[in-house]
């Protein structure tokens, strides 16, 4: 199974790291990926996934990191599951309640309706 877990920095994308975690078996595969703008710098999140691929050194789980640039983090996300042919996307969710979804297209729900895999959200 390869997964792809985005990470942010933030507290639900840890969530989506140790769900993948908890569902990771040996000979899996766990790409964890960090999606920057264009025009920021990318060391934040060079960082991130430094950190988070010496957890996954340390628990014995094989995993790849992918640093992508993208304008929009969904498509971002929808061309890293192409490109490594992921089985599964683990991502947070910012939580929104129902008006800001109304006017706000959120991440998670960008790849609930267009990921070409199954997609798992942390809350």
């Amino acid at each position: 199974m390869k997964y792809l877990v985005s990470l942010d920095g933030s507290e639900q994308s840890h969530k989506a790291f140790e769900l993948a975690e908890n569902l990771y078996k040996p000979g899996d595969h766990m790409h964890i990926v960090t999606i920057s703008k264009p025009k920021q710098s990318i060391e934040k999140g060079e960082e991130l996934l430094e950190r988070y691929e010496q957890l996954c050194t340390e628990k014995g789980i094989k995993n790849e990191r992918i640093m992508l640039r993208s304008q929009d983090v969904g498509i971002g996300l929808e061309q890293a599951i192409s490109d490594y042919s992921i089985d599964i996307l683990i991502l947070g969710t910012r939580g929104m309640n129902t008006l800001k979804k109304i006017f706000i297209n959120s991440v998670s729900n960008y790849a609930m309706n267009h990921a070409a895999c199954d997609v798992i959200i942390a809350k």
